[in-house]
């Protein structure tokens, strides 16, 4: 045999691929097909999916399962591994895990031949052990732990970061097994006998299967394990969750990510993280930028060169074609708006708001008790949107809330002008309403309603609207709104139920004056009236009904005025962009969309609301503050029906 021979012959003996004494491979076992070169776009998105797919097949088991040929008894007595366990042994025997990934990906050596396989080297690297000897032989992995959800079980490493995570119910007794020892065996690698391989079911999978697979991974070196603390039930979030432009009264997009993420980086304190207390108004990032591709959001260090050292944290979008869908669109609104606001806690964060009124107070509270900061989006990502994606705006383009307030004014001034020179608009009722509210109280409250846009399509109504009804609710609560009579004719609502838009707001900016002329004692002033084509009633003690549309913004502080100063809002907060004034309830409202309204208002407004670093807001029904003149400010504020409060100034450019 020749020199050359006779080294690969043992390099193939060292890597557990020689040619004699290989166990007996399963008659499923099939070469990979998928293969790429090392270095390409190919090569690195392939290992990018391998890496994130932490989602796994796993089985609990024990020591003595005989898939292990008596590793128990072994272990117990320094028995020969190869002879079956003591079906009467009395020992508990240690709780095992075995992960099995559904894909691997091998990285050969051109040079040397040698071929490693990314994920085992990777555990490895961690502090996990490549299994050689007996299973009983493994060491403890130091700062891992296994940890279960209500439907989960998870393998975090060191960092706290997910390696491998799989929905299974625990048994009690398997459960029981790792709170007394205090820790679980733990094995990872393929094939380890944990899912049917192809033409194979549970009944046919047999306990000789198993045990050939994981026999097989353990020659090929595709085996790692080692012992893991038990944590029991873990108290931290493990999702990313991303936010569109406007959730919680934010026009920036949001992510919320784990907060473990930051611990091993000396948490979010060294990157400028601050309490957010449920007021979103964080500072910006020290140190720290997002990094956007097609897929992934990394948040990483600027200025350095050494990837390993720059990356913080980071999300893959994966290969579900509606996450990608959402993901493109999220990413082009963090490119729109330079940058997003980076929200982290260890409570889990829902991942959908309005899908009910608990689920959206839950999120509140989560928020609350968050850390939040703003962050950049690094030039290398800005020039990769210019070179594979849609053109980012120009500098100076005004943000999203004031783009739209742009595209609404136009809208009311066309509508302000055709309610001014239009003395009455009529509207239809049905009488199944008299099934919910009598015509008297529905008389009385309809004046309260304004014909802006239809509840059903968003389009404008006009001179003429159908009035439907809807409850009772909670409190015996009924809805009035407006809608055209080809949309939803007049009625109560259908057994099909119904879907509404969100209702118009209307508001003005003033200020309220004893002069003609502008001084400095005037108080700046908004009058808005929330909720035009849609309006809350309550039965009151005297058989009647009361306007409950604005009482959900007492919760934040407003209150009906009685001749003194307006109180102070909680959650709500103005700011002065430009020659914009932007008022934005930063807090929770049950049933009730997000609130932010923009305004073009007069310099001497925005100067007063600068000087005395706040504004006074009114909010009505009975109004339509489009068509408020400057005589008719005080008014508002004098309004029994009214609430009003002082919100403070958080903001000014």
């Amino acid at each position: 045999m020749g020199k050359a021979a006779r080294n690969r012959r043992r390099r193939h003996e060292r890597t557990g691929r020689g040619q004699h004494g290989s166990p007996e491979r399963p008659s499923w076992w099939a070469q990979p097909t998928d293969v790429a070169r090392g270095g390409t776009t190919e090569a690195k998105e392939l290992a990018a999916r391998v890496a994130d797919a932490v989602e796994m097949p796993c089985r609990a088991t024990f020591l003595d399962d005989p898939v292990f040929g008596g590793a128990l008894n072994a272990l117990l007595t320094g028995a020969d591994v190869s002879q079956p366990p003591d079906p009467g042994g009395t020992t508990k025997a240690p709780p095992v895990l075995l992960f099995e990934p559904l894909h691997m990906m091998a990285m050969k050596d051109t040079l040397t031949g040698t071929v490693h396989e990314l994920r085992t080297e990777a555990l490895v690297m961690g502090g996990f052990h490549r299994l050689s000897g007996p299973v009983w032989s493994v060491e403890l992995a130091d700062g891992w732990g296994v940890y279960r959800t209500k439907d989960m079980v998870v393998l975090r490493n060191a960092d706290g970061e997910v390696v491998a995570k799989s929905k299974l119910a625990l048994d009690p007794a398997w459960e029981s097994a790792a709170v007394s020892h205090g820790y679980v065996l733990v094995f990872h690698g393929h094939p380890l006998g944990v899912k049917p391989p192809p033409g194979k079911t549970e009944h046919t999978y047999t306990t000789r299967d198993r045990a050939m697979e994981f026999r097989q991974a353990r020659y090929n070196g595709l085996l790692t394990g080692a012992v893991v603390k038990w944590g029991g039930i873990t108290q931290d979030t493990l999702d990313w969750v991303l936010f569109p432009p406007g959730a919680f009264g934010v026009p920036l997009p949001l992510a919320y990510v784990p907060i473990w993420s930051f611990t091993p980086h000396g948490g979010p304190e060294a990157f400028g993280f601050t309490r957010l207390n449920k007021r979103v108004q964080a500072p910006f990032a020290e140190g720290m930028v997002a990094n956007l591709t097609a897929t992934d959001l990394d948040l990483v260090r600027p200025g350095e060169a050494d990837r390993a050292i720059a990356f913080i944290a980071g999300y893959h979008c994966g290969d579900e074609p509606a996450n990608k869908q959402f993901f493109e669109g999220w990413r082009q609104a963090v490119l729109d708006c330079g940058g997003m606001v980076v929200m982290t806690g260890n409570r889990d964060m829902p991942a959908l708001l309005g899908a009910s009124r608990e689920q959206d107070q839950y999120a509140w509270e989560v928020m609350g008790e968050s850390w939040g900061t703003k962050v950049l989006v690094s030039e290398d990502s800005k020039v990769d949107a210019l070179a594979t994606g849609p053109a980012r705006p120009q500098e100076g383009q005004p943000r999203e809330v004031i783009a739209r307030a742009e595209h609404q004014a136009e809208y009311m001034q066309v509508l302000k002008d055709k309610l001014a020179g239009q003395e009455s608009f009529s509207v239809s009722v049905n009488n199944a309403l008299e099934t919910l509210i009598d015509k008297a109280g529905l008389q009385h409250w309809i004046t309260n309603l304004w014909p802006l846009a239809c509840q059903t399509c968003s389009e404008p109504l006009g001179a003429k609207a159908d009035i439907s009804a809807d409850g009772p609710f909670e409190d015996n609560k009924i809805l009035l709104s407006m809608h055209h009579s080809g949309c939803r004719p007049s009625g109560v609502t259908p057994p099909e139920g119904v879907k509404m838009s969100c209702p118009t707001s209307s508001f003005a900016a003033g200020y309220l004056s004893a002069d003609d002329k502008p001084q400095d004692y005037d108080l700046p002033v908004m009058v808005i009236n929330p909720s035009c084509e849609q309006l809350q009633l309550i039965p009151n003690s005297s058989g009647g009904w009361r306007n409950a549309t604005l009482e959900v913004f007492t919760t934040l502080g407003f209150a009906p005025p009685d001749g003194n100063f307006p109180p102070t809002a909680r959650e709500v907060e103005a700011e002065v962009s430009g020659d914009y004034l932007i008022v934005t309830v930063t807090g929770y409202l049950p049933d009730n969309h997000d609130h932010e309204w923009a305004i073009k208002a007069p310099e001497h407004v925005l100067h007063q609301i600068r000087r005395l670093e706040g504004i006074a807001v009114s909010l009505v029904t009975k109004a339509l503050p489009t068509l408020l003149g400057h005589e008719d400010l005080p008014s508002a504020f004098g309004d029994k029906d009214a609430l009003i409060g002082w919100v403070p100034l958080a903001m000014t450019g």
